[in-house]
């Protein structure tokens, strides 16, 4: 996939498995997807080994986010819906690499290859409302805010938080110049 300032969007590799195990697994980052418990290596093997690289066929696509050839995140593009031409997006980048301009980079890469490679007419990214560096992230990149789910997302403690739906819609956006 495409790359712009060191920074690129690759398929996910065996190699990496250890890596995700650690982000997986991060009690920091285990409320933020959908998935309420830990991952083992061995699911991780699975998951990477059968993967379907079509994600029209699969419905879903992750991919790493590199910079400088090192592993500093993922995207993921899930919920992928051909009938209707839109998808969902989610993006993590590694505690480390944050607020570099890595994830600003990778979400405007997905967001071109959603438009230019899928064909797909809209994005949408559910961001929990105590999240301020995603919310201002999908808001920099162009996510309109059109939707708020109240206590949408439970913590640990046994409180809700609400969650805020963002939308970019694909056709607004005038193609780069070739």
């Amino acid at each position: 996939m495409g790359h712009s300032a060191g920074i690129t969007l690759r398929a996910i590799e065996p190699s990496d498995i250890d890596r995700l195990y650690l982000w997986e697994n991060d009690p920091e980052l285990l409320g933020c997807g959908i998935s309420s418990a830990p991952y083992s290596r061995h699911q991780l093997w699975e998951y990477v080994n059968n993967y379907d690289a079509d994600p029209l066929h699969c419905g879903q696509l992750r991919l790493m986010i590199t910079t400088d050839g090192e592993a500093v995140g993922s995207i993921d593009l899930y919920d992928i819906d051909t009938r209707n031409s839109r998808v969902s997006v989610g993006i993590m980048i590694c505690s480390a690499q944050r607020r570099k301009g890595i994830a600003t980079e990778a979400l405007s890469q997905i967001v071109s290859y959603v438009r230019n490679t899928l064909n797909l007419h809209q994005i949408t990214a559910t961001v929990s409302a105590d999240n301020a560096p995603s919310i201002k992230l999908f808001t920099r990149v162009g996510f309109i805010h059109t939707a708020t789910l109240r206590q949408w997302i439970q913590r640990k403690t046994g409180t809700f938080v609400d969650a805020r739906v963002f939308q970019m819609s694909l056709q607004d956006i005038i193609p780069a110049a070739q």
